[in-house]
């Protein structure tokens, strides 16, 4: 009957259409969100590894680049220690932000530059997951997956638009790089390696982290 190709015609896109949609519901389920992003890192109690940094600077041939280490502790806050070339450790709890001088002793930080001090919160908002606070001075944009994602910053605030063009941070189960890119055409390259998750911490931090 000449009926019957056009019936199997339309049985055939019925079906085709029913696993286009279906294809794209489970990619749908399977999407990678802010929210997702931030339970992933919200996990990590406890975030300890090596940090190096490059400085490109217009005005210089070479990058500028210094070497170290950092803790974070969840509950307590960050240690960002600088070996080379200078050594330096700040110290970010509830307090407020804090440096070790040469006697060992705690001191309060003094008043550093917008872009310093936006970028030591940065790292203290993203290594523990708060993803949030960064939704009132960025606009974020994020792609991929759990395994392989990148998180792109773009500064809202008039102030932090003065300072920053732009901020991606790539990232797996932790953050592995940053990359400030900042409105005079200078930028810095964080690299984050050797990172233990919800590890013991060393004593030395557990005891700088004390409140």
């Amino acid at each position: 009957m000449p009926f019957m190709p056009a019936i199997k015609s339309l049985f055939f896109l019925s079906r085709l259409t029913f696993l286009l949609v279906l294809t794209l519901l489970c990619h749908a389920a399977q999407a990678f969100s802010l929210q997702d992003l931030q339970q992933q890192l919200a996990a990590h109690q406890t975030v300890q590894g090596d940090v190096q940094q490059k400085r490109f600077l217009r005005s210089l041939e070479q990058p500028l680049l210094s070497q170290g280490s950092f803790v974070m502790a969840a509950d307590k806050g960050l240690l960002w220690e600088t070996r080379s070339p200078i050594a330096s450790v700040i110290r970010i709890t509830p307090k407020g932000m804090m440096h070790q001088d040469s006697a060992g002793q705690w001191q309060p930080l003094q008043q550093q530059g917008a872009g310093s001090q936006t970028q030591i919160r940065l790292f203290m908002d993203l290594l523990s997951g708060n993803t949030r606070s960064l939704s009132g001075q960025f606009t974020q944009t994020l792609q991929g997956d759990a395994q392989d994602w990148t998180l792109t910053l773009d500064p809202t605030s008039s102030v932090l638009k003065q300072i920053f063009q732009r901020i991606t941070i790539r990232g797996a189960r932790s953050i592995e790089q940053v990359t400030l890119a900042e409105t005079q055409g200078d930028r810095t390259e964080i690299l984050f390696s050797n990172v233990r998750i919800n590890q013991p911490l060393p004593a030395d931090a557990q005891h700088a982290l004390e409140p």
